[in-house]
């Protein structure tokens, strides 16, 4: 069993890598790449606090939490790819053993606290917990992480290569399957790398502390599997042949398995890795697995006092994220992704998985995770920033990897309708302003059938010379600019651009309008 687990684990890890690769442009297998981001058990329970329905876009998180009942968290175990990291990580770091790890026993109660506060501030239509979902974890680390310093270094190591004279060919033939399979694209480069960065190491090198830290005091979604599987059918049986070499409390990876007692295995924890049955000595064979249909009940380690704390506290969060000052300037910079839901539904609905941004990454570029504008819950969200790149006016591959609906699926004809924002020119520093000089870039590249830049040409008299000429001063069209932002991205000028966009004219549907339509 313990092979199957890793051949499992291995299995759903590079499915996931599988889809993370091929969600790029142009887009045209036919798979549903965020389909594994739907195998969260978080998502089901938080989006039905967020509409009151079941939405059964989620069935493979559905039918996770169902067999939980009877397998225990055999996700956490089996699925889960953060959890497969982290078994990675483990062995790179060395976790220490149980009995080393054992003071960190007490805190086995956080991960309960974690979901509880995230459910409370939900019910307060604050939705947080993207930030902490196991599977958007790992695909915010992929996208903004883990993938661009891999092809940043790759791509380096297999030039360097195609200079030695006797590897030049294969090392070309390589290049070119790495550019058609691994990165097509551009190298992508992204903002809050480093708070992404240290989010994602700081979770991995907790393996140092103890074995699945993670899992074992902070994850929210082993958190609810764990309630599920207080009562599951599925048990670990151990003999009265059993030597109690404690062998397998040793080798748990959840320390599941008390030291004084090696015959009970604590449900709540288990992630059904069958290292134990593994490491039992084979002479013995003391260790099975079978159904009982009268199963003991393993209670979660959550006391009433902590559900209070934990209540007081996530009151206390609730107060100080509705007392701040809001930023009106940084508001008018909030250009979201083309189909995304009115603001404060976006916000409650969007995960922070970047499965956006890293499908933006191979066409236009510019959506980017946000840092804290106006509240901690504006972290990680999908922006655009137009002097990176723009939003490409062929394409509508966000809504169509979108896990949640945040951004609505909206057909190329409509997303061509649908304003991001309105553009604006700055006179102190557009050239044909500033300089009376002509500049035609920003025209020469907007998309729109019938340009939304367009031109009033005036006779401009040098004071020094007294010559005359026709100077072509730029404005926008409000009721044709879409704020795609390619004037922006395009703009000649180093530095700050002399056009910007701001949030005004943007439509962002409703999912009724979005179906109505």
């Amino acid at each position: 069993m313990r092979t199957a687990r890793r051949i499992s684990q291995i299995v759903f890890f590079l499915f996931f890598i599988f889809l993370f690769l091929i969600t790029r442009y142009p887009y045209e297998h036919g798979i549903t790449t965020e389909i594994f981001l739907r195998f969260s058990p978080l998502s089901p329970i938080f989006m039905f606090i967020k509409d009151l329905k079941i939405n059964l876009i989620f069935l493979p998180a559905l039918i996770i939490l169902f067999f939980t009942i009877f397998f225990g968290r055999f996700f956490c175990g089996w699925i889960c790819p953060l959890g497969t990291l982290l078994d990675i990580s483990g062995k790179i770091v060395k976790s220490p053993l149980n009995r080393i790890s054992e003071k960190w026993q007490k805190l086995r109660y956080l991960k309960f606290a974690v979901l509880i506060g995230l459910l409370i501030l939900a019910l307060f239509s604050v939705h947080i917990w993207g930030y902490f979902d196991p599977l958007s974890i790992f695909n915010r680390a992929l996208t903004i992480v883990f993938y661009p310093f891999a092809t940043l270094f790759s791509e380096k190591i297999l030039l360097a290569l195609s200079n030695v004279s006797f590897l030049e060919d294969p090392a070309y033939w390589l290049y070119d399957q790495y550019k058609y399979v691994i990165m097509p694209e551009n190298q992508a480069h992204y903002q809050q790398l480093f708070w992404i960065a240290l989010f994602i190491f700081l979770i991995l090198f907790a393996e140092k502390l103890s074995r699945r830290f993670w899992c074992r005091y902070l994850c929210p979604a082993g958190a609810l599997l764990s309630f599920l599987s207080q009562f599951r059918f599925y048990e670990r049986i151990v003999g009265e042949q059993c030597p109690a070499c404690d062998k397998c409390q040793i080798e748990c990876k959840m320390n599941a398995i008390p030291q004084d007692d090696v015959g009970y295995t604590n449900k709540v924890e288990c992630i059904e890795c069958f290292n134990c049955g593994a490491t039992c000595p084979p002479k013995y064979h003391a260790i099975t697995y079978r159904w009982r249909w009268n199963p003991y009940r393993t209670p979660v380690d959550y006391s009433r006092r902590r559900f209070l704390g934990t209540s007081v506290a996530s009151f206390t969060a609730l107060g100080l994220l509705g007392i701040g000052i809001k930023n009106k300037e940084a508001i008018n910079q909030q250009i979201r992704p083309p189909g995304s839901l009115p603001e404060e539904d976006f916000k409650d609905k969007c995960i922070r998985c970047m499965e956006c941004v890293r499908i933006c990454a191979s066409n236009g570029a510019c959506l980017q995770p946000s840092g804290i504008q106006n509240s901690i819950t504006d972290l990680w969200l999908p922006i655009a920033e137009m002097r990176t790149g723009y939003c490409e006016y062929n394409c509508n591959l966000c809504g169509q990897v979108c896990p949640t609906e945040a951004i609505l699926p909206l057909t190329l004809a409509q997303k061509k309708k649908t304003p991001m924002g309105l553009a604006y020119f700055d006179k102190n520093l557009c050239i044909p302003f500033a300089r009376n000089e002509d500049c035609i870039v920003c025209e020469e590249h907007c998309p729109t059938p019938d340009k939304a830049i367009k031109f009033d040409i005036r006779d401009y008299t040098d004071p020094k010379t007294g010559h005359t000429r026709k100077v072509k001063y730029p404005y926008v069209i409000k009721e044709l600019c879409i704020g795609c932002g390619i004037c922006v991205y395009k703009c000649p000028l180093e530095g700050k651009p002399a056009i910007f966009v701001t949030i005004e004219n943007q439509k962002r549907p409703t999912l009724s309008d979005f179906l109505k339509s």
